[in-house]
């Protein structure tokens, strides 16, 4: 393993570990005192570009009128949503 695949390696750990940290975090918070979709959506957001489910799920929520709300809102702040075709895969490399 050369040192770039191991770094890219490393950094795809990251950033499954902390989406799913946030996503754990925001889904506890939709039921306990707390903003839980300020945490959930941010999470699920860095997970869609690890996970094609994910972009997907993100995609049927942005269907409903809340979740669309809370999107177009978090877009205002600088938070991007990746929501690309479903025939790219997971961490935009183009198939071969």
């Amino acid at each position: 393993m050369d040192f770039e695949s191991g770094k890219k390696k490393a950094w795809r750990l990251v950033r499954l570990t902390f989406g799913w940290a946030l996503t754990g975090l925001g889904f506890a918070l939709l039921f306990l005192p707390g903003p839980g979709l300020l945490f959930l959506l941010p999470g699920l957001t860095i997970l869609s570009a690890e996970s094609l489910w994910v972009r997907r799920l993100l995609r049927r929520l942005r269907e409903r009128r809340l979740v669309r709300r809370a999107m177009n809102e978090a877009e205002k702040v600088g938070i991007r949503f990746d929501l690309g075709p479903d025939d790219e895969p997971p961490g935009g490399a183009p198939k071969s």
